[in-house]
C-alpha cells in the first residue's frame, strides 16, 4: 500500500469513528474492511480488464498487418520477380500505396505469361511539351511506362534498348536515360537511388540478353 493510500485510509477511519460512534466498533471496523476490500478488488478488477483490452487490441493489431502484408505480398508477387531476388522495401511501400494500381497493372497491362520485374515511380518526358507521371516498369518480356492514371501505356522492346545510364536531376532528383534506337528516352523526378539502379540494371541486362 502506499503512502497516499495509507493517508487515505486514516482520514477514513476518523470520519468513520465520528459517525458511528452509537455502533458496534468490530461491526464498523468489519464493513470498513469488507469496503475496502471490495474497492481494491474492483481496482484489481478493473487493471486487467484495461491490460485484457490493450492485449486483443494489440491482437487485433497485429492479425490486421499481417492480413494487409499478405495481400500486398500477393500483389508485389506479381509485379515484382520474387524468384530470382527478395522484394526492396521501396517496392513494398508503392505497391502497399497503390494496391489498386499494381492490380489493375497485373490484370489488365500484362500480357499472358507476362510477369513483373521491378518497377520505379518517375516522370516520362515523352515529348519537350508533355510529361507523365507514372511508373516505369521492367517485366519479363518488355520494359513498359504506365502513366498513374491507367490511361497512357508505353511499351519499350528490349531487342531496341542499345543503353541505360542515370543522371543528377537537380539536387536531390535522379533520372534515367534509356537509348532506345535513334531516341532518347527520358525518366526523371527519381528520388530513390537503390532503386533506380535495380530498374536501369535489370533493363540493360535483359536488353544485353535480347541482343546476343
Amino acid at each position: 500500500m502506499g503512502i497516499y493510500q495509507k493517508i487515505c485510509y486514516s482520514v477514513e477511519d476518523i470520519f468513520v469513528k465520528v459517525l458511528s460512534r452509537k455502533q458496534n466498533p468490530n461491526e464498523v471496523k468489519h464493513k470498513v474492511a469488507t469496503y475496502r476490500t471490495s474497492k481494491e478488488e474492483l481496482k484489481v478488477k478493473k487493471k486487467y480488464e484495461q491490460h485484457e483490452k490493450v492485449k486483443e487490441n494489440q491482437r487485433i493489431t497485429t492479425k490486421k498487418q499481417a492480413q494487409e502484408k499478405q495481400e500486398v505480398l500477393e500483389i508485389l508477387s506479381q509485379v515484382v520477380d520474387l524468384d530470382s531476388f527478395n522484394y526492396s522495401r521501396y517496392e513494398f511501400n508503392e505497391v502497399k500505396r497503390n494496391q489498386q494500381y499494381f492490380k489493375l497493372l497485373s490484370e489488365t497491362i500484362f500480357e499472358s505469361g507476362e510477369k513483373g520485374l521491378t518497377f520505379i515511380r518517375c516522370e516520362y518526358d515523352k515529348t519537350k511539351k508533355q510529361e507523365l507521371k507514372g511508373y516505369l516498369i521492367a517485366t519479363s518480356k518488355r520494359a513498359l511506362f504506365l502513366d498513374l492514371g491507367l490511361r497512357n501505356l508505353q511499351k519499350f522492346r528490349y531487342q531496341t534498348i542499345k543503353d541505360v545510364t542515370w543522371f543528377q536531376d537537380g539536387t536531390f532528383e535522379k533520372g534515367l536515360y534509356i537509348q532506345y534506337g535513334g531516341r532518347q528516352l527520358e525518366f526523371d523526378e527519381i528520388f530513390d537511388t537503390e532503386q533506380m539502379k535495380r530498374i536501369g540494371n535489370l533493363i540493360k541486362k535483359k536488353a544485353c540478353e535480347r541482343s546476343a
